[in-house]
């Protein structure tokens, strides 16, 4: 039995940060109703697709981040659409919004609404910058708010502009953020049999990330410092290195690059002045004098071979793994990590496993794969509101709802 397998939740968000919070709790056990307008999340229509062939129910990013939920189309701008979506919330134990503040309860569906439905209803709402305060109304990008937020300043060469992580991971993190928060509002929830209205600023989130943001904030309280970018030069015998097959990352510095002479062979350098101490080998001269000696080295050896070098000296180092690497770590496969999920639209591909592993009996399933859009409509309706056939096909002519198909079962 997984933690929250008798957890309901009804996803209201879109995109990447909000669909990614549901879905970690969705790999946990929850029972994940997604709620889509009509036409589906946009995420539908992001980017990797098989073949570049763009397609709303093959997008790598939409399946990757809706595995184990459930699809239910409903137009929340109709007045019908938005008291079967309160009819929902009856049932469940969470909401997730990522609407703009203040558009829920425009649209009748705030917490009071929802409270009114459900008293131990927790609504976790995920925004840019909070449901209040004097950013609210602010639109944000990933890139606007991780450059507010304070993580990029520190990232970069220091003689460019500052740089932002690849890809959409602050967006990741605070969708971890809103996971945590949510699963920890179903257990107060329990515990107080009242429910709670959890508001989640990526804004905030950020500032307060893992990335050395918090004690970067906390020294400069201490001694006034801003602490700038270093960029890739981390002193001498450290960096990104060529290898015959890729790169290596090598860690030394002063102190430890006995540690990287000895794995390259030229204990020798160990008898002159110049590499014999801390403070000689602190000179700046040094990092590209020991350039020419570590370069030759890296550039004749696999990946592999600089890592197994390095675990066998103590060096600080490994591989940089591409994509195509990780698919055959060897600790990825011994640990079965990958999971291969089959869909109707692209068939067989291989998803990145759990984040967590909960050892349990019976053992924890592989994830579902991610629904096609209003694909258990019919279901959910029937199932847990006892709408009818008839109903459900005049509230799909009427454009309230989308059907895949009108189905008898009301399963999960």
């Amino acid at each position: 039995m997984l933690p929250l397998d008798d957890v309901r939740i009804i996803d209201l968000t879109q995109d990447t940060i909000g669909p990614f919070c549901t879905r970690v709790l969705a790999d946990y056990g929850a029972d994940v109703i997604k709620i889509e307008p009509p036409g589906g999340d946009p995420a539908r229509l992001l980017p990797p697709f098989p073949r570049d062939e763009p397609h709303p129910e093959r997008s790598g990013t939409f399946l990757a981040l809706n595995t184990g939920k459930r699809s239910v189309v409903l137009d929340l701008a109709h007045e019908r659409g938005r008291a079967l979506a309160l009819a929902l919330v009856r049932g469940a134990h969470v909401v997730v919004e990522s609407f703009a503040p203040g558009a829920r309860d425009a649209l009748g569906l705030g917490y009071a609404a929802l409270r009114a439905e459900n008293p131990r209803i927790v609504l976790t709402s995920i925004s840019h910058f909070g449901q209040d305060g004097p950013y609210r109304d602010w639109l944000g990008t990933d890139l606007t708010l991780y450059g507010m937020g304070g993580p990029m300043i520190a990232q970069g060469d220091p003689s460019r502009e500052p740089l932002k992580t690849a890809g959409r991971a602050p967006g990741y993190q605070v969708g971890y953020a809103a996971a945590l928060a949510t699963a920890m509002g179903v257990l107060a929830a329990e515990r107080r049999g009242s429910g709670e209205h959890l508001d989640v600023s990526a804004f905030e989130v950020l500032a307060h990330s893992i990335d050395s943001r918090l004690g970067r904030i906390l020294g400069y309280q201490y001694n006034g410092r801003v602490v700038g970018r270093t960029g890739g030069g981390l002193g001498v015998g450290s960096g990104t290195y060529p290898c015959s097959d890729g790169f290596a990352l090598i860690t030394s510095g002063p102190a430890r690059l006995p540690l990287t002479i000895r794995m390259i062979g030229r204990e020798d350098l160990l008898d002159d002045p110049l590499w014999a101490t801390t403070e000689a080998r602190a000179h700046p001269d040094r990092i590209e004098e020991f350039e020419a000696y570590l370069l030759p080295w890296t550039l004749e050896r696999t990946k592999e071979e600089v890592r197994a070098a390095c675990q066998r000296f103590g060096v600080l180092g490994g591989p940089l793994n591409t994509t195509a690497d990780l698919f055959v770590d060897r600790n990825f496969v011994a640990r079965e990590f990958f999971q291969t999920i089959d869909h109707p639209e692209t068939g067989p591909l291989t998803y990145a496993g759990y984040a967590a592993r909960f050892h349990t009996e019976p053992p924890q399933p592989p994830r579902r794969r991610a629904p096609l859009l209003g694909e258990h409509t019919a279901d959910v309706l029937r199932g847990e509101l006892a709408l009818g056939r008839d109903e459900l096909e005049q509230l799909q002519a009427s454009n309230v709802v989308q059907l895949l198909e009108v189905s008898d079962a009301g399963a999960r």
